[in-house]
């Protein structure tokens, strides 16, 4: 029990020292286009969580196992991250469709109701906001709202800005009904994105669970029981285990994929020919 207890004691301290260095060594990906940064989290983390591995197990494959697991865990808090930034920019996106209704109803115009925004808007989106306001007074208002489009990468923004981008060409006298639907369909699209990502993050604890339930009982074994485990320690053992360790990532794969919700069709190329004009 003291050796189970002082691998446990270490497990838990490599756990929180790598939690830390991922929080506060990742950037987002916007911020570090090279990520070198992530990189760097990843093989720091890497080395950390293939440390503890061996030291609580002494087995190679667990060990490089581990040490794969902590290089790809900086990538997936960055990937959940963003998953994050994007249920808010759903969010901002309805608000943002709102308050453009709300202004063209005031009897203001598109380019100064998207200036008003950029200083009261949303948060997720003011940084946008005032570059798509500022082009639009040098590009015009069509490619400014391409741009914006571009920039940020969602679905629900191509449609907005393909809205009122049409609106400006055509010159519709019903852009506040329109946005008065467009906002009322993004915000019923935002509130199925929040039990989605609440179901998903259900089926994610329980593959988890389901993940390390096997590899947990075999590390307690071995700290309480290692003679039990022998067979383990030859290289035949290790083949068995390296196959066994990865139909646990087979099936936690799968499982978190089913879970994973579709990703919504973008109205824009992804290269920069075509556009909103």
């Amino acid at each position: 029990m003291t050796a189970l207890t002082l691998g446990a004691m270490a497990g838990l301290g490599l756990l929180l020292l790598s939690a830390g260095l991922i929080r506060h060594a990742v950037p987002r990906a916007s911020d570090d286009p090279g990520g070198s940064s992530l990189l760097l989290a990843g093989v720091v983390v890497g080395l950390l969580a293939g440390l503890g591995a061996w030291l609580v197990s002494g087995w190679p494959v667990l060990t490089l196992a581990a040490l794969l697991g902590g290089f790809l865990l900086p990538r997936v808090w960055v990937a959940r991250t963003q998953a994050a930034e994007r249920a808010a920019r759903t969010e901002a996106v309805a608000e943002v469709a709102a308050g453009l209704r709300d202004g063209v109803r005031g009897g203001l115009g598109v380019t100064d109701a998207l200036g008003g925004l950029a200083r009261w808007g949303p948060p997720a989106l003011r940084p946008e906001l005032t570059e798509v306001t500022a082009q639009a007074a040098i590009l015009g208002l069509p490619q400014a709202l391409e741009g914006f489009a571009r920039r940020v990468g969602d679905p629900l923004v191509d449609l907005l800005a393909a809205t009122l981008a049409l609106n400006q060409r055509l010159g519709g006298r019903n852009l506040a009904d329109v946005l008065d639907e467009l906002a009322t369909a993004i915000r019923a699209d935002a509130h199925t994105l929040r039990e989605v990502r609440a179901r998903q993050a259900q089926q994610r604890l329980s593959a988890r669970l389901v993940a390390a339930a096997p590899v947990g009982i075999l590390l307690a074994i071995r700290q309480t029981n290692p003679a039990y485990l022998t067979p383990f320690n030859t290289p035949l053992g290790q083949l068995v285990l390296a196959l066994a360790l990865l139909l646990i990532a087979a099936g936690y794969a799968a499982m978190v994929r089913l879970a994973r919700p579709p990703a919504g069709t973008r109205l824009l190329p992804t290269t920069q020919e075509g556009g909103l004009r």
